[in-house]
């Protein structure tokens, strides 16, 4: 998924999450290409983020700001269309799981398999 920001702003943004677990863990789990192409595992990683806040909902209302500035597509439009638990188990997915995120997503209108008008 093409990222909105720069990599180094998306990070930035990132960092911003007031969590210190999230802080901790952006090294392990926010990956982004040179293309700035962030992984499906980091998406669903911040989605989860957005969900839950780890029971901090000021990190989670930071996490859904951070998400909908960064990603071509709202957090409430991945919410709707990603399962919260799929997310959950596939974030730390040792396979390429781009293809498989894509799929969900080609659902959304305005997208359908191939079209990248959205920059997934």
């Amino acid at each position: 998924m093409h990222l909105k920001k720069s990599t180094d702003d998306a990070k930035k943004l990132v960092l911003s999450i007031p969590h210190k677990t999230c802080e901790r863990a952006i090294a392990e789990n926010w990956k982004v290409g040179s293309d700035e192409r962030v992984r499906a595992q980091s998406v669903l990683w911040l989605f989860c983020w957005a969900k839950t806040g780890m029971n901090s909902e000021h990190a989670r209302r930071v996490a859904v700001r951070v998400f909908d500035e960064i990603m071509p597509i709202s957090f409430a439009e991945f919410d709707a269309a990603v399962d919260h638990a799929y997310a959950r188990e596939s974030r730390y997915a040792s396979h390429n799981i781009e293809h498989e995120l894509e799929e969900i997503l080609s659902g959304l209108s305005g997208t359908t398999p191939g079209n990248h008008d959205r920059s997934f």
